[in-house]
């Protein structure tokens, strides 16, 4: 089992490949001649190297009866990351990196409290303390003095 300590490193690796995501998006949005073809092909490469490590690691695919067990809501998980990559490709070039990803973690959090206090998707409820509030606001505070300068 993977520990705590090692999701949290894993977890800061894919924060920063995500700060990455908007430049290299809107440089291939640049070359392929838009928002959605950048995304169409960024979306086509992960399938194919989630098909790749399918293959390569013996897992099964999904089968469709699996599928439709599914409550509906799960199928929202494709359209927000179409969206995230489009809105990645329109605003990291106008507003910068650290002000797109800041605004993003800001909404991230606002939506983490609600979800974990009344357990959304399947969660546990976990209750909001004073420390994760004064967190939250740091962050939005800091959020705040970014988007200052501009």
């Amino acid at each position: 089992m993977v520990g705590t300590a090692v999701l949290i490193l894993l977890a800061v690796i894919g924060g920063a490949l995500i700060a990455a995501q908007g430049p290299i998006f809107a440089r291939l949005a640049g070359s392929v001649g838009g928002t959605l073809p950048a995304a169409l092909l960024s979306f086509l490469i992960g399938t194919t190297a989630l098909i790749g490590l399918i293959l390569a690691t013996g897992t099964p695919f999904p089968k469709l009866a699996d599928m439709r067990t599914a409550p509906p809501w799960v199928w929202a998980g494709g359209l927000i990351g179409a969206y995230q990559v489009m809105l990645s490709i329109t605003a990291v070039p106008k507003i910068g990196v650290l002000a797109f990803l800041t605004a993003v973690i800001a909404g991230q959090l606002m939506a983490a409290i609600a979800y974990d206090q009344v357990g959304a998707f399947g969660l546990a409820v976990r209750s909001l303390t004073l420390t994760k509030t004064a967190g939250i606001l740091l962050l939005i505070g800091g959020l705040a003095l970014i988007l200052w300068e501009r």
